[in-house]
């Protein structure tokens, strides 16, 4: 309802907004998680159609095993004669900034109501696709073929300054994707041979084969509450230093405060202040 709704008929205005936050308390995390599920189902069939390779094989929800027992969960992994597509799904909306070198990037939205906006901060998809893509290396030992980062956001979402300048990483919307799948795959098409591709499949199936997925459901519930706990007690959820505030001084939140690691440049964990 908008603005004008208000005006000509309050009661029922905050009615349905009152509903509203009912409905995201309650069925928040299901509505998320299905329309996660929904951005990599489709995400699956794009790839499904650029991948013509007939040796290419397809690999959903992988969840492999790092040294210290903790386990990494990859939405979309593809290996095919032109390499390992590692594909990061990502169904936000709004506008969204970022640099590869950052830790966070910002998401903004529009409220609809006198203008106003809001923001929120994700963890920059390129590094946290970085660590699948390590994890994967640790679990194919020796591989020196070509590994793919595709990190896939919604068309709702809108790129307003999102800098990459690796060669090997791409940040696209879904719409793009298959048309960046084929260029990339007609540049390194012949990389790796039926062989391999079956080869690194085998590797890759038995260390999955050890992974409890609910463990490492179980594993990021304990990791968050942990940081929570840090955070409560004024504390870096990362190294556990204090933490102090600061202020902005370039970017599109110039001039805003923020809580910062006191152990800055070592540790750059940072936190909006809500």
């Amino acid at each position: 309802m908008s603005f004008w709704s208000f005006l000509l008929n309050p009661d029922r205005w905050i009615s349905s907004h009152i509903k509203r936050g009912i409905r995201q308390a309650v069925f928040g995390d299901l509505i998320a998680e299905y329309k996660g599920a929904r951005g990599e189902s489709r995400v699956s069939r794009i790839v499904g159609r650029a991948c013509t390779d007939t040796t290419a094989v397809s690999i959903n929800d992988l969840y492999l095993p790092w040294p210290d027992g903790r386990t990494a969960q990859i939405d979309n992994l593809i290996i095919a004669e032109s390499g390992i597509y590692v594909i990061e799904v990502k169904n936000y909306k709004g506008w969204i900034f970022g640099n590869e070198n950052n830790q966070y990037w910002t998401q903004i939205l529009s409220t609809g109501f006198r203008g106003e906006s809001i923001k929120n901060r994700l963890y920059n998809p390129i590094r946290q696709n970085n660590s699948h893509i390590y994890c994967i290396r640790k679990n194919l030992k020796g591989y020196k073929g070509p590994i793919h980062s595709l990190i896939v956001f919604s068309d709702e979402a809108e790129f307003k300054d999102v800098t990459v300048n690796s060669s090997n990483v791409y940040v696209l919307y879904q719409s793009n994707l298959y048309r960046v799948m084929r260029e990339i795959n007609d540049a390194y098409k012949g990389s790796l041979s039926e062989e391999e591709i079956a080869d690194i499949r085998g590797k890759l199936m038995i260390a999955a084969a050890g992974v409890n997925s609910s463990n490492h459901t179980a594993q990021v519930k304990q990791q968050i509450a942990e940081k929570e706990k840090r955070l409560e007690r004024g504390l870096c959820p990362r190294c556990g230093a204090p933490l102090v505030v600061r202020t902005a001084k370039k970017g599109v939140n110039a001039g805003s405060q923020f809580l910062g690691c006191s152990r800055y440049p070592e540790c750059r964990y940072t936190r909006n202040i809500n």
